[in-house]
């Protein structure tokens, strides 16, 4: 921690960000969710998809690009499945709505599979796998995005660097969360590099000519992020693509409309949730007690059992931040403190001071 990134409570981040939230018209229950997503990501260490992001959220939610109290409406439903209209809300919102009819879903008949349109960016998808993995299920989400990669062997953008989040509950381990992007690196952290004028590793992507850069303006002006694995990881952005976007009836590919180009504009993301409902195998002291035997095999052959597991980090961290508050970069505190004054939220201190006083 540096003295550009003072530790803030976590909840007077919470605080000031619903505040922010319910002034440009969003129902208190909906922003306490957002603010608690975002605010979670940060402590987790997820600053790509924190707070960063609310200052294009509030934007986006005043020039009507994102609806606010708006949490879907259910097109169809079977057994097993829903289809959610998300009617241009906040994605936040939306994609907690659709992990909960998935978990309804799986109660009732062992598995629960959630198909969304029309939807917005949804940020961190580790904090929806989570609420499944609280009641005792494998949960997994993800979602469509506006396009910043070509397919392999391409040379013009057509999908998105798209997220898989999966989560498993375990006994006396932590849970196993798997959350990551099929690009080499989130969007959001080739956009804070540029901020900050800071290089990037040279194979995370390429300028517009498709030539290796580590200059993340050079990204920004028309080149792309790598996928994962090559043309492997090409195949699991399409396949995730197809269950988002393709198989819900929203927009697709160069359809879908980027996060942070004309606010009024709703993106049409499509997501897709999904809930295994643990007792439908065995029961949940089984399972977890299993995957605490499978998580301890896989430490022991370790130094000194200290290999992580996925989501084992983030959950350490905040559980630290938790105590000793999350550490925002200055340009974090700006951003937010710009927003505010924009939309004409009173504040009355320049700087952190506005954070701790609201």
């Amino acid at each position: 921690m540096t003295a550009s990134e003072p530790a803030l409570p976590m909840e007077v981040l919470k605080r000031f960000t619903a505040g922010l939230l319910m002034h440009v018209g969003v129902p208190q229950e909906d922003a306490d969710l957002i603010a608690d997503a975002l605010v979670s990501a940060d402590a987790r260490g997820m600053q790509s998809h924190g707070l960063v992001r609310l200052p294009v959220y509030v934007r986006r939610i005043v020039a009507g690009g994102a609806r606010p109290g708006i949490s879907g409406t259910i097109v169809h439903e079977t057994a097993t499945t829903v289809l959610l209209d998300g009617q241009d809300g906040i994605g936040q919102v939306i994609a907690a709505r659709a992990m909960h009819e998935a978990i309804r879903k799986a109660r009732d008949g062992g598995a629960g599979v959630v198909g969304v349109r029309r939807s917005n960016h949804f940020g961190e998808g580790a904090y929806y796998v989570a609420r499944a993995i609280t009641e005792g299920m494998i949960g997994l989400i993800t979602t469509s995005g506006s396009p910043n990669m070509p397919y392999w062997g391409g040379r013009e953008p057509v999908l998105g660097t798209l997220p898989l989040a999966v989560g498993v509950p375990a006994r006396d381990e932590m849970p196993i969360v798997l959350d990551l992007a099929f690009g080499t690196v989130s969007k959001g952290k080739v956009i804070q590099a540029a901020a900050k004028g800071e290089r990037i590793p040279s194979d995370w992507a390429v300028d517009s000519n498709g030539d290796a850069t580590d200059d993340p303006q050079a990204v920004l002006d028309g080149g792309w992020i790598l996928p994962i694995g090559g043309y492997k990881g090409s195949g699991l952005i399409l396949i995730m693509e197809i269950l988002s976007a393709v198989l819900t009836g929203a927009r697709f590919a160069t359809e879908v409309y980027d996060l942070y180009g004309d606010h009024a504009r709703p993106q049409a993301l499509g997501h897709f949730a999904f809930a295994i409902d643990v007792e439908a195998f065995m029961p949940l002291d089984e399972l977890t007690e299993r995957v605490d035997r499978l998580i301890r095999m896989i430490k022991a052959t370790g130094p000194d059992g200290e290999l992580l597991m996925p989501g084992e980090r983030e959950q350490r961290l905040f559980a630290a931040r938790q105590a000793a508050g999350i550490p925002l970069p200055a340009d974090t505190i700006r951003a937010l403190g710009e927003v505010a004054r924009e939309v004409g939220l009173p504040i009355t201190k320049e700087g952190r001071e506005f954070l701790v006083t609201s």
